[in-house]
């Protein structure tokens, strides 16, 4: 499989095997497959035994990151994992769903736009206030490796929908997302685990929380959702270097 660099934008796609070694080369280049090396080489991602200046800042937020964001979204038709290593400039490996991923410095600062972008976040109709419990299995089914259980969750999410008619239309029709943000980092006293979820219609958006009984899904808002995505990422008082815009 081919590399692609660009060495304007900085952007490098890649499959899992030239990525894994891309980050072996930052910091043991000797260690690396030749084969690996030369494809690397070949698209200009590394020379003169060091990966390009572009790609540098990326690298280093990958071998030293101060926490990670992982961004899943999940449809009918597919299921795409975003990986993302935090520091005061991160990393961001794209899933392109066709077995290879984009890999890019990117500011700190616009990682909620980064987010929005790769989960489709945008404005909807609002939804009737309320309140559907739902089973954990559903949305593992949801996010499921096999398309057969992807669409079978969806058949079951729309008959749990009855206070909304028309985002379970939509979900019948097939035209529905999951939306999944983990974010892990460390301080001084243990490490901090957030997760944001978030079911996507034409008809309008549904935050996965959750009470005593488990997950309930809660209309909201494309806004509302933003505002939690900043909320998610990691402030410069917890980790003590990371500057932070709301």
């Amino acid at each position: 499989m081919s590399v692609v660099f660009d060495a304007t934008t900085g952007h490098l796609q890649l499959d899992p095997e030239a990525f894994i070694g891309l980050v072996d080369y930052a910091t043991e280049p000797e260690g690396v497959c030749d084969g690996v090396v030369a494809r690397l080489h070949r698209a200009g991602a590394v020379s003169d035994g060091r990966p390009h200046p572009r790609l540098r800042n990326a690298l280093a937020a990958v071998t030293s990151s101060l926490g990670s964001l992982q961004v899943l979204v999940s449809t009918p038709g597919s299921v795409t994992l975003h990986q993302c290593w935090v520091a005061f400039v991160s990393a961001l490996l794209s899933d392109l769903g066709d077995g290879t991923y984009q890999f890019a410095a990117v500011s700190t600062d616009f990682l909620p736009t980064e987010v929005a972008q790769r989960t489709g976040l945008g404005p909807r109709p609002r939804l009737e206030p309320s309140g559907v419990s739902v089973d954990e299995s559903l949305l593992d089914a949801l996010s499921a490796g096999s398309g057969r259980t992807r669409v079978a969750g969806g058949v079951a999410l729309a008959e749990a929908l009855a206070p909304w008619p028309a985002a379970a239309t939509a979900i019948r029709a097939g035209r529905w997302s999951l939306a999944v943000a983990d974010v892990a980092f460390p301080t001084a006293s243990g490490t901090v685990v957030r997760r944001l979820a978030w079911i996507d219609t034409e008809a309008g958006l549904l935050r996965v929380e959750a009470d005593d009984r488990g997950p309930v899904l809660v209309p909201t808002t494309a806004t509302a959702l933003w505002g939690a995505v900043v909320a998610l990422l990691p402030t410069d008082a917890e980790t003590g270097v990371l500057p932070r815009s709301a």
